[in-house]
């Protein structure tokens, strides 16, 4: 098991919780989280990337073990924060891991550190508006009616809320670890925290009024991106995936036959995914990040040392290819 070290980075008077491992010579990868989650969910990602990577894993302000902002948070902010771990680090070139959240937060961060991203990963993170499905018809519905659907937005941040985010789509409920969503919900019940995460949520709307500036930095930049995806997740379903396309049309994407959090069921099916994607894109040594365009048979292993091979690029598991 690779050792995780934890530090608090201070980014303009708030504390930033990390989780690091790997050698810091090595090319970095940034993981960005999901709502209510933390970087706790990455931890056996870590693990199993670590030995080829250099492993940053933030917790965004008011959420895990990071301080809450003084003033009612926005993902423009969330980003700002985010983006300014990552200089304190020392991280110049990177790829970025995004998931549920990670999207609005590290798409605003490739916005401003442009060049710097090499590759980009998407993990059930959206940047289309037709990328939303039916399990976020209760969050659209309080976004139009805030007084009257309020109850909707109270139960997104109670246990059966949390809990029912952890599972949303999962195969077999029992692989999901009770122990994650406990933990959220720990944070969650602190003083405050969940009007806090109400706010965010509220200020979640503004987010589809930049996904035309997150399609165009796609184009304009190309990195290489994979969008490795759990199929059966209601939230964004798998035409999110399938949406990148649009503006990376050489994307690779995996689906896999789970939910939101795929990394409960699938970790070991993603982690082989995102590492043979990484040594093709993020150690290339030009100024522009190579664009994906391998066709045929992909290798699965890199820096892992695996030595499987899967046709078309997709890793061993219960995988079902992008139509």
């Amino acid at each position: 098991m690779s050792e995780i070290h934890h530090r608090t980075v201070h980014v303009d008077g708030t504390g930033v919780f990390v989780r690091e491992a790997g050698d810091p010579a090595r090319p970095t990868l940034v993981l960005l989280h999901g709502f209510p989650s933390s970087s706790r969910q990455y931890v056996r990602l870590i693990d199993r990337l670590a030995g080829g990577w250099h492993v940053v894993a933030p917790d965004y302000p008011g959420f895990g073990l990071s301080d809450p902002l003084p003033t009612s948070p926005t993902f423009d902010r969330l980003a700002e924060v985010t983006g300014g771990v990552i200089d304190a680090l020392g991280v110049d070139r990177y790829g970025l891991y995004l998931f549920d959240f990670g999207a609005p937060v590290g798409f605003r961060v490739s916005l401003a550190h442009d060049r710097r991203v090499r590759a980009v990963v998407v993990q059930n993170a959206n940047a289309y508006r037709e990328g939303f499905g039916p399990g976020a018809a209760a969050l659209a519905a309080w976004w139009a009616d805030r007084q009257g659907a309020q109850a909707a937005a109270d139960d997104l941040v109670s246990l059966a809320g949390t809990r029912a985010q952890w599972l949303a789509g999962a195969r077999d409920p029992a692989h999901v670890d009770p122990s994650q969503y406990l933990a959220d919900q720990a944070i969650l019940d602190l003083p405050g925290r969940a009007r806090y995460m109400q706010d965010l949520l509220w200020d979640y709307r503004h987010n589809l009024d930049r996904y035309g500036e997150f399609q165009s930095w796609l184009r304009r930049r190309a990195p290489g991106l994979l969008a490795v995806w759990g199929a059966n997740d209601p939230i964004f379903p798998a035409a999110a995936a399938r949406a990148y396309r649009a503006d990376v049309p050489d994307a690779e994407i995996v689906l896999l036959d789970t939910g939101h959090f795929a990394l409960e069921e699938e970790v070991d099916a993603v982690a082989t995914a995102v590492d043979a994607f990484l040594v093709r894109h993020l150690t290339s040594t030009g100024d522009i990040p190579v664009g994906g365009t391998s066709t045929g048979d992909i290798p699965v292993g890199g820096a892992l040392g695996g030595t499987a091979t899967a046709a078309g690029g997709w890793p061993r598991g219960p995988v079902r290819p992008a139509r």
